[in-house]
C-alpha cells in the first residue's frame, strides 16, 4: 500500500493540491514530532476523492503503510458533502519496526480530518478496526451510538449532532461497519437535535444495568458527561427531562 509499491502514478502527494478540501490538513502535527502526509487516489465512481495518510515522524521517518484510508466528497447541498474514514490501522510500520498508534494521534487524526466536513455535511468513521472493537460491542448491545467511544470522540469534534450506525447484522452490507455523525446546520437544526439525543441516552440508562460490567464502566462515565453537556446547553436543570 506504500506509494512505490501502487505506483506513482495512482497515488499522488497532496502538496502541490492547493484547491483540493484536504489540503490544508496535509502536514498538520498530530502528535509530538508526528505530521499528516496525504496523497491522494484516482476518483471514485461518483467523483469522491480516494485519499491515504502516512504518518511522517520527527524520529521514525514515514511510516510503510498508511494510517487512514478513506474518502472525500464536496458538492452543492449540505449532504453532499462528506468524509469516510474506511480503514484505521492500529500499527504501524516503520524503519525501525512496528509501532502502535497512540489513542491521542488517533483522536488528532479524526479531529483534524472532522474540520474538512462543513455545516450540514456529515463524517463517516469505520468501526470494524480492532481500535474501535469497544465501539462494536457497545452497539451490538444497544448502546446510542453518541456515548460509545467512537461516538463520543465525533461528538466532541462537532460531528455528531445526530448518528447512523450503517450495519445489516443480517451481513449484507457494503464496506466496514461505520458511524455517520452529522454536523448541525444551524443553531436551531443543533437544539432540536441535542434535544432527541438527551432523551435517547436518558432513557437508555433506565436499562442500564443489562449492559456487560466492563461496558457500564467504559459507557457510564461518557454517559454522564454528555447528559451534563447537553442539559447545559439546552439550558434544562437537573431532574426528569419535561419536554413535547
Amino acid at each position: 500500500m506504500s506509494g512505490s509499491s501502487q505506483g506513482t502514478r495512482v497515488w499522488r502527494s497532496l502538496s502541490a493540491e492547493v484547491d483540493h478540501e484536504l489540503f490544508f490538513a496535509n502536514g498538520r502535527e498530530v502528535g509530538d514530532g508526528v505530521f499528516l502526509d496525504i496523497e491522494l487516489g484516482p476518483n471514485s465512481k461518483v467523483g469522491s476523492s480516494n485519499f491515504r495518510v502516512f504518518l511522517n515522524s520527527k524520529d521514525l521517518g514515514r511510516s510503510h503503510f498508511p494510517v487512514v484510508m478513506g474518502l472525500q466528497n464536496s458538492g452543492k447541498f449540505p449532504g453532499f458533502n462528506w468524509l469516510e474514514v474506511t480503514l484505521f490501522a492500529d500499527v504501524l510500520e516503520f524503519d525501525q519496526g512496528q509501532v502502535k498508534v497512540p489513542e491521542s494521534v488517533d483522536l488528532n487524526i479524526i479531529a483534524v480530518l472532522s474540520e474538512i466536513v462543513p455545516s450540514g455535511g456529515h463524517l463517516m468513521v469505520e468501526y470494524d478496526s480492532i481500535r474501535r472493537k469497544t465501539t462494536a460491542r457497545s452497539l451490538t448491545a444497544g448502546v446510542p451510538p453518541i456515548i460509545t467511544p467512537l461516538g463520543s470522540m465525533m461528538f466532541s469534534m462537532g460531528c455528531g449532532i445526530a448518528f447512523k450506525d450503517w450495519y445489516i447484522s443480517e451481513g449484507g452490507r457494503e464496506g466496514p461497519r461505520k458511524l455517520q455523525g452529522f454536523k448541525a446546520i444551524d443553531a436551531q437544526h443543533e437544539k432540536i437535535r441535542f434535544g432527541d439525543s438527551l432523551n435517547s441516552i436518558e432513557g437508555f440508562m433506565s436499562n442500564f444495568q443489562d449492559l456487560d460490567w466492563d461496558l457500564q464502566m467504559l459507557i457510564r462515565p461518557l454517559a454522564d458527561a454528555t447528559i451534563t453537556l447537553l442539559r447545559s446547553k439546552l439550558e434544562i436543570p437537573h431532574g426528569p427531562t419535561i419536554r413535547p
